[in-house]
């Protein structure tokens, strides 16, 4: 008889391992539920075998579990155990420390999670909590003794009515997830957090999704989440557990929802990923046969959606660039599909998670070949065709938020096309005078132009207006020259440099008879001073503006709008076709130059089906001292320094000597700044005769 294997040995070795909970007795409203703990294993992470079901006395909801020195610590919702065997367990009184009576007025306390902060390989506990409004909070823990203490400090993360907090540090970054697949970044465990728009769509069919939970595994990481639907009669929370993939270097970009497979439904847990077991793993490239699920095509006025099959797959192109262009290009032929004749003027293309519409269809009939050019900007330039009517008259004070609502919210009738918004980061109020009557593209416009710094990235007919705070985003990852990239393109613009204008605020009302004009203010003049010493004197074009009556308000805003260097635009071609990270912050070296900075992506064209052309990259325009950075300074003294002693080696050993301009007595100390001549010397084989 074959010797039965251990559970603990069955853990360690699987390549995955999920701990969670039978949900089996969810059967109706009045069932008293004792969810049993579940232990499962799978050799890919979707196909799961359940191992191990404990019985009634073992129960809790949403485990989460950790290994630290040897012993397997498994935390739920007001549970905590200790194992080194998945046989004995050993119980710890986390309901005593977090349940509603000790906790003051924090209510409904879910889902709590390991994490360790590596500033100082400290453990704690992080969970959700309502204290009136939902919270995101820290709880100290000693995995030598179990102790659970210093609760409910408030983690730094705008969660909203988010629950079911988990994070993993990665690359230097803490990764925040919490429920409808809301991704926070941060570089320290408490904060502050700040929110990353990803490509995910929840299917409008779920009720809401739950419990995200995320797992690296070498270059991949997997997203679990419960996708609620209510699919037990009278079971509010019934659902089942889903998951994405997506590569490691960019978490913004996972591939579409799948259910996981096992006997039992899967619910909220957490997962192992085991590096030391082998097993066959997924790479998740996309094979040529599939690039037909990658594509598809819509005609105006039809339900029948396509995938398309008849692109040139190197003429297609995703093209953005911040807060202007977001549009595909490609050319198709004509091989008698029914996907051909659906390209059309409006139709609708879905790639990548998102919609574009066709806007330019350029037909070609040449050498008995039917191809077209498709241009399709993306569905959310059809902002266009919603107006609002309405007024708001006078100059009043706005948020972009309230800017948003009063054009998308629902007591505009002629947002019909189905337009929402959402906005990521801290904007102060701004005035605007007269807002509305005009499109949604107008107001666009009015946003862009009222807080400067805006930036609209959308998700389909999702409007997300984003601070630089938020949009910006550092993965670890950097861009070298002739490392991962074979071309760096600079361009040192002066065009738009303007360092003084005169500045006009709002008019006073004139009874007199006369025609003098009176302002609140006198007109004054803002100016740089340092930038019309180095770079002369730019004047702008008067400012005039009617929202300010205070001349304070005045100058800080005409010095918002001075642009005092002139800017560096930067474009790259990487040395890879991967998808680009829209906002991402990555480091540029120039080794061979001594040039290096901080720069984020602000545009790109990638051609995600040719592994033959590489994706380029745009980055932010820079002020152009950031060429005289320190360390450029100190290695044009070092090259010079070096080219001086090279001068000086030479001199000592020729016949030649050589003065420093600083202390011609001393030819053997080389200084920054010193000059080494030749001295004249008179010929002794002439003399020079009078007059000549």
């Amino acid at each position: 008889m074959a010797e039965k294997i251990s559970l603990k040995s069955q853990v360690e070795g699987s390549k995955f391992v999920y701990v969670g909970f039978n949900p089996a007795d969810e059967v109706d409203s009045t069932t008293s539920i004792h969810d049993p703990l579940i232990i499962g294993n799978s050799s890919d992470a979707v196909n799961w075998n359940i191992i191990q079901q404990y019985d009634d006395e073992l129960y809790l909801r949403d485990p989460d579990i950790v290994k630290i020195n040897g012993y397997y610590w498994i935390i739920g919702t007001l549970k905590l155990f200790r194992t080194l065997d998945f046989v004995s367990f050993d119980t710890y009184p986390l309901e005593d420390v977090l349940n509603e009576a000790s906790a003051g007025n924090y209510k409904y306390i879910w889902a709590p999670e390991f994490c360790q902060d590596k500033s100082d390989n400290s453990w704690h506990i992080v969970y959700s909590a309502n204290d009136g409004n939902r919270g995101i909070y820290f709880a100290d823990f000693d995995p030598m003794s179990g102790a659970v203490t210093n609760c409910f400090q408030k983690a730094d993360v705008d969660c909203g009515s988010s629950i079911d907090p988990d994070i993993t540090f990665y690359n230097d970054i803490y990764y925040m997830w919490l429920s409808s697949a809301r991704l926070f970044t941060s570089d320290s465990l408490m904060g502050h957090y700040s929110e990353v728009a990803t490509n995910i769509i929840e299917d409008s069919a779920a009720k809401w999704y739950e419990a995200p939970e995320m797992m690296i595994a070498g270059d991949y990481a997997y997203l679990y989440q419960d996708k609620i639907d209510n699919h037990v009669s009278g079971v509010n929370d019934s659902g089942y557990m889903v998951y994405r993939v997506a590569r490691v270097n960019n978490l913004t970009n996972w591939s579409e929802e799948e259910k996981v497979s096992c006997d039992v439904n899967m619910r909220h847990g957490s997962f192992l990923y085991n590096d030391n077991v082998y097993v066959q793993f997924p790479t998740y490239d996309v094979p040529v046969d599939d690039f037909l699920k990658m594509v598809k095509v819509k005609s105006i006025g039809s339900s029948q959606v396509a995938p398309l099959s008849c692109i040139l797959w190197d003429t297609f192109q995703l093209q953005w660039a911040q807060n202007s262009t977001y549009q595909l290009q490609f050319t198709a032929y004509d091989d008698g599909s029914v996907s051909f004749d659906l390209l059309s003027a409006e139709s609708s293309i879905y790639f990548d998670g998102q919609e574009y519409i066709v806007k330019q269809c350029e037909p070609d009939y040449s050498s008995d070949v039917n191809v077209v050019q498709i241009t399709a900007t993306h569905v959310y330039s059809e902002i266009q065709y919603v107006r609002q009517y309405s007024t708001k008259s006078g100059t009043l004070t706005y948020t972009p938020q309230q800017v948003l609502e009063f054009y998308l919210g629902t007591q505009n009738t002629e947002n019909r096309l189905g337009f929402s918004y959402s906005v990521f980061g801290d904007f102060p109020k701004q005035q605007i005078t007269d807002l509305g009557n005009n499109s949604g593209k107008d107001m666009l416009s009015q946003i862009l132009s009222t807080w400067t710094n805006a930036i609209i990235y959308p998700d389909n007919r999702v409007i997300r207006v984003y601070t630089p705070d938020a949009f910006y985003k550092s993965f670890g990852r950097r861009i070298g020259y002739l490392y991962n990239t074979k071309e760096i393109k600079m361009t040192i613009d002066s065009t738009s440099l303007g360092n003084r204008v005169k500045c006009y605020g709002k008019q006073q009302e004139n009874n007199d008879d006369n025609s003098t004009v009176k302002y609140y203010f006198d007109p004054f003049f803002v100016q740089d001073e340092s930038s019309i010493s180095t770079w002369g004197l730019h004047p702008m074009d008067d400012i005039n503006d009617e929202r300010f009556t205070s001349a304070d308000s005045m100058k800080t805003y005409a010095q918002s709008q001075l642009i005092t260097e002139p800017l560096i635009s930067i474009e790259t071609t990487y040395l890879d076709n991967e998808k680009p990270i829209a906002g991402e912050s990555r480091h540029l070296e120039i080794k061979t130059s001594g040039f290096e900075t901080d720069v984020s992506v602000i545009g790109f064209t990638w051609y995600p089906f040719s592994k033959g052309q590489n994706t380029v990259l745009e980055f932010d325009n820079l002020p152009a001292s950031i060429l005289n950075t320190q360390s450029l300074i100190n290695n044009k003294i070092r090259t010079v320094q070096l080219l001086a002693q090279q001068a000086l080696n030479k001199a000592s050993t020729s016949t030649t000597a050589y003065l420093s301009n600083d202390d011609p007595q001393n030819n053997s100390t080389i200084r920054t700044g010193d000059i080494w001549v030749k001295p004249l010397t008179t010929s002794t084989t002439s003399t020079a005769t009078e007059g000549s």
